[in-house]
């Protein structure tokens, strides 16, 4: 199966040559291609962004809370 019948494009990365080069020996060390571990380091750095974003927001809510109950204590 092509890539394109996947939903993969093609896509130019320009990357430092000291990084890529280490990525390329941390992929080797896990028996990855060098794509593979990109895609898989892009796939986690977005899920971590995504986990923070809803914590904060959960805070958010929290804290609203918290300042609504205390609100309506003071005035009661």
């Amino acid at each position: 199966m092509a890539a394109s019948d996947q939903g993969f494009q093609d896509f130019v990365l320009l990357l430092p040559a000291a990084l890529r080069d280490r990525a390329e020996e941390m992929a080797s060390r896990e028996s990855l291609s060098l794509n593979l571990f990109i895609l898989m380091a892009i796939a986690e750095k977005l899920q971590r962004t995504q986990l923070r974003h809803c914590l904060e927001d959960s805070d958010r809510d929290e804290l609203r809370g918290v300042r609504d109950s205390f609100s309506n204590l003071l005035i009661h």
